[in-house]
């Protein structure tokens, strides 16, 4: 067998999967040796005696072949250092005095700082690790410094030291973040749901971390009821408006889940699918039903206002319709039941940031059938019809805004949600 056919056949078993988890075999770099230095992705298993870990990514695909891959080893020395984040309301359960950043800082409060006077932060950043404190930066607009929270359940301030005198500090009102980094070791991760980013290099067809940043990611399993089906929605955020409402009407029916952030463009759906999918032929982790939506970020268009004409489509119908296919092809390696969901009315034209003309969705719910009936297993959710034929939205449909922010839209798309799910749970997966 000459070397050519081989690399099609390795292609092959890529972009089907047969060098997934299940293999055991986990290539260290990317399509055409891309490094992983800087990704950011979920890790459910560490070997520490082998020092490695299975890390699932963004897909990353070889221009010349087509292949795709999102499962990587991962490999660590003693030297590899691991910094835990997470993010708190308040400084509660931290003693001082600890290094802290406190970043965010406008011009006025720079001024107060600088004349040691009490300031406003929108950042701190506790290194409960760190012992260095270098203090305030040249433009004034952050400060390293030693912090001791207020005393009290929930504090949102206390005291830093600048130039040895104590100085008041305190959190914004709103948008402020505290985020707790803290050092842990290997065997702190075994076990664990963990999303990362890791620095490193490629050593003999290795990809050895250097350093890696990591935050818990929810075991599902701890919370599911096993014995319900569990669902997964991929959407954008129009399922974020929604996704409260359809979990409640679920409750005792289903474990609902929803992917981490927005579905975004079927461009992003197929380098993301895998990676939203997780690992899925564990046992408790896999999907029964899956219900998939992309339109509302494919179908954007760019708007003169000179000449009052609209752009191209962000991503091509043809394009969005082989995206389909591609994401097609993904979920049915699950065996869970899918429901494509209708993408739901752009109702009125925005030539604003976010371009979107009026009707543009009913074209793209067009494209969509087209690969649908291809699927005859593959269940719909005609969630653009319900709204455009229902008088509850008739002053939603006055506005702008594509999003559904009041609780009775809410529900009542929630309610449909469910109803789909309910009905894909009840099928008979042989039809």
């Amino acid at each position: 067998m000459n070397k050519r056919v081989i690399a099609v056949l390795v292609a092959m078993c890529l972009l089907t999967g047969c060098a997934a988890k299940q293999g055991g075999i986990h290539p260290p770099l990317g399509a055409a040796g891309e490094t992983l230095d800087g990704v950011t992705g979920n890790f459910f298993s560490v070997d520490l005696d082998r020092k490695s870990l299975d890390l699932l990514k963004e897909t990353v695909y070889d221009p010349e072949t087509g292949a795709g891959q999102s499962w990587f080893t991962l490999h660590w020395t003693d030297a590899t250092t691991i910094t835990e984040i997470s993010e708190q309301k308040s400084f509660a359960g931290i003693k001082g005095p600890v290094v802290t950043d406190f970043h965010g800082i406008n011009a006025t409060d720079a001024k107060a700082l600088s004349q040691g006077e009490p300031f406003v932060a929108r950042v701190a950043v506790v290194m409960t690790d760190a012992k260095d404190a270098p203090g305030v930066d040249q433009a004034g607009s952050k400060i390293v410094s030693m912090f001791t929270p207020d005393p009290g359940q929930a504090p949102r301030g206390g005291t830093i030291e600048v130039r040895g005198k104590p100085v008041k500090v305190t959190l914004r009102k709103r948008y402020a973040r505290i985020y707790v980094h803290r050092k842990l070791a290997p065997k702190d991760l075994a076990g664990g749901f963990w999303k990362a980013t890791v620095t490193g290099k490629n050593v003999d067809r290795k990809f050895v971390v250097s350093h890696m940043e990591v935050s818990r990611v929810l075991d599902p399993r701890t919370v599911d009821d096993p014995a319900l089906p569990r669902v997964l929605v991929v959407g954008d955020s129009i399922s974020m408006n929604y996704h409260n409402a359809a979990k409640s009407a679920l409750k005792g029916v289903a474990n609902y889940h929803r992917i981490e952030g927005n579905s975004f463009s079927t461009v992003y759906g197929v380098k993301n699918m895998e990676r939203w999918l997780g690992d899925y032929k564990k046992k408790g982790l896999g999907w029964d039903v899956i219900q998939f939506n992309h339109g509302l970020h494919d179908l954007k268009q760019a708007y003169d206002s000179t000449s009052k004409t609209w752009g191209a489509y962000v991503v091509s119908i043809e394009d969005y319709k082989a995206g389909l296919e591609k994401e097609i092809a993904i979920l049915k390696k699950t065996g869970a039941k899918l429901v494509w969901c209708s993408t739901t009315p752009v109702q009125q034209s925005n030539t604003g940031k976010y371009a979107r003309r009026k009707g543009a969705s009913a074209e793209f719910n067009q494209a969509a059938l087209e690969v649908i009936k291809k699927h005859p297993e593959i269940q719909i959710n005609d969630l653009h019809g319900f709204i455009c034929g229902s008088k509850a939205f008739d002053k939603w449909r006055t506005a702008r805004d594509v999003h559904f922010w009041d609780q009775p839209s809410q529900e009542l798309i929630g309610k449909v949600v469910a109803k789909a799910v309910i009905k894909a749970i009840k099928s008979d997966p042989r039809k």
